[in-house]
């Protein structure tokens, strides 16, 4: 008789075990390793975006040394503009057209008003002019006395920070800038002060940097202590002790490691924006700001509650995918253990599988991660070109200016004329680049209101046809009698036809032949549809995808950002914008846009 062995459980027991034994601790391994690696990259992160703040707070601060430079360059031109004059009552009329003239090309800066005085600290013309100013003595002021003590021409004072309480600035937050004025033996004549709009600098350059939903940047003086623009985006006046001190000593901490004039990247704690009753903690990155002898510190900061965010969802798939691979490990060693012999080569297919699978996910997180850096670069990108802009334009505003001053100076000289134009042309042309790479980089707001299509091509048709007819070419239009009304910003959709019925005039040049440029509109439904086609020699098949790209351009004038501009306008009212050019039949540009407007999450007026 055959007798059949019973398994021994003892030893199935002590298999069972040793596979739930070995899956915790790879369970405990797996979930400590995957903690580990998510605070890595969680603390590569925040250093990567501190360090974009800190590139932010460096062109800010960049920017406003520039503007400054032009204030004081403006100071140095109106000294050079009094020349000898006598600082003396009679001379009030000369004075303030001579301060006119200044204030005038300062334009694009915050300053509102410049003043002289004499020798005795007597205002003695000023623009614009003020009859209960003119003739006040004012030499208790520190201005004065610097510029009468310091008895050195070149050397520029800044006042502290301060509230106006009287003339142009009642209420509002002023400096002021000033210079000595010294005749040619090097004695005191007299001082050239510029009033500055202060809340104009911090409107201009400190509360327009907002990095998330609550980022904001602050602006503090390091060398008097005191707060000018605090981490709420108000502008204050307090000390560093009396805003910070006892309830942030990290902020306040901070504020004095300013004083010693370097750059800085760390995090601390203050009050929530969303609501100041609770606290939250914010990355910061700051930058020195050196102004004629006076040091402030510029520091740009987010929440880190926002920066998490922007990783949260890249860190919820790396643990759900961790999880996952707990999972199915601890399955596949239960698995192996029970059934070892039986499902050897199952389990074998299963586990590839599973790998496969792994990959292609590992591959997805690495691409949307790159994604998300891509993001941040060309965000920064775009606040870079800002900040070149306004490097480049106020030199541009300079030479121009002192262009115009030599011109006037020379007289008319008729052989010279004729290059003083070219300069000023070659100006234009440099500020119409640079107005175009400020539209790119921070497009205005929309201005929604109620359009009717066929007046709108209508308009821009008017402003073309003298061109088109002097270059011998026709424009035709189909559309019907009635009005078609959409909802879309009139001034930036008037561009964009402007901008593809001028590329079509462009490509017109040079066609022998019949030279037409065709504009129609329908109505498709919840949608209106236009088209620009004309009869040109078309777009190349290798360069049809590249005219939407920044800064690509086929013409041997303009910057390459008109298409480019015009697709984002496009995109902003919720249309799309296609493009179709068979070989020698001209190219079609076809636009569609939603009747009811852009989207409610556009910011729109």
């Amino acid at each position: 008789m055959l007798s059949i062995e019973r398994p021994d459980s003892s030893k199935v027991f002590a298999l069972i075990s040793i596979g739930i034994v070995a899956a915790a601790l790879l369970l405990g391994g797996t979930l400590a390793a995957t903690r580990s690696l998510r605070q890595e990259a969680r603390d590569k992160y925040y250093a990567q975006y501190n360090q974009q703040q800190l590139l932010i707070a460096k062109e800010a601060s960049k920017t406003i040394n520039e503007q400054f430079e032009a204030i004081y360059g403006s100071l140095k031109l109106s000294r050079r503009l009094l020349g000898d004059t006598p600082l003396i009552p009679s001379s009030r009329s000369f004075i303030r057209d001579q301060m006119q003239i200044v204030l005038e090309s300062m334009e694009d800066t915050p300053v509102v008003e410049y003043a002289v005085f004499d020798i005795g600290g007597k205002v003695v013309g000023m623009y614009p002019e003020d009859e209960f100013t003119i003739g006040h003595d004012f030499s208790w002021r520190d201005y004065y006395k610097w510029a009468r003590d310091v008895g050195s021409e070149g050397k520029r004072y800044l006042s502290p920070f301060m509230e106006m309480v009287g003339g142009l600035l009642k209420g509002k937050k002023a400096l002021i800038a000033a210079n000595g004025i010294y005749g040619g033996d090097g004695k005191f004549r007299g001082v050239v002060i510029a009033l500055v709009n202060f809340d104009a600098i911090v409107n201009q350059h400190i509360l327009p940097i907002r990095l998330g939903e609550s980022g904001y940047a602050w602006l503090i003086d390091s060398k008097n202590r005191s707060i000018l623009v605090d981490p709420r985006g108000r502008v204050g006046g307090q000390s560093f002790e009396d805003a910070f001190l006892p309830k942030w000593p990290k902020l306040y901490s901070i504020a004095m490691e300013s004083q010693n004039g370097k750059p800085g990247k760390d995090w601390y704690d203050y009050e929530d924006p969303e609501s100041p009753a609770n606290m939250t903690r914010k990355l910061v990155g700051y930058y020195p700001v050196e102004i004629a002898g006076s040091l402030w510190t510029l520091g740009v900061c987010t929440p880190m509650r926002e920066v998490d965010a922007l990783i949260g969802s890249v860190l919820r798939r790396q643990n759900i995918l961790s999880w996952i691979s707990v999972a199915s490990t601890i399955i596949g060693a239960l698995i192996l253990v029970a059934l070892l012999f039986m499902w050897n080569r199952t389990l074998t297919r299963e586990v590839i599988s599973r790998t496969e699978d792994l990959k292609d996910a590992r591959m997805q997180l690495e691409s949307t991660f790159q994604e998300l850096l891509s993001a941040k670069k060309m965000a920064a990108l775009g606040r870079l070109s800002i900040g070149i802009v306004h490097e480049i334009r106020n030199p541009l505003s300079s030479v121009l200016l002192n262009m115009q001053i030599i011109r006037r100076k020379l007289g008319g000289e008729a052989e010279l004329d004729d290059n003083f134009e070219i300069v000023e042309e070659e100006v234009q042309r440099l500020n119409t680049l640079l107005e175009e790479v400020m539209g790119f980089a921070r497009p205005p707001q929309l201005r929604i209101k109620k359009i009717d299509i066929v007046e709108l091509i209508r308009k821009v048709s008017i402003l073309v046809n003298q061109q088109l007819e002097e270059d011998g070419i026709r424009i035709a239009h189909t559309w019907s009698t009635a009005p078609d009304y959409f909802s879309g910003d009139m001034e930036q959709l008037k561009q964009v036809f402007l901008n593809l019925i001028l590329n079509a005039a462009d490509a017109l040049k040079e066609v022998k032949g019949l030279k037409l440029i065709t504009v129609h509109t329908l109505s498709d439904g919840g949608n209106v549809i236009i088209t620009v086609s004309d009869t040109g020699k078309g777009i190349p098949e290798a360069e049809i995808d590249k005219i939407f790209d920044p800064f690509y351009t086929t013409k041997a004038q303009g910057g390459g950002l008109g298409l480019s501009i015009a697709q984002n306008v496009i995109i902003r009212h919720g249309g799309t914008i296609e493009v179709k050019s068979p070989p020698r039949r001209g190219a079609k540009f076809t636009i569609r846009l939603p009747r009811n407007g852009p989207a409610l999450s556009e910011e729109i007026l």
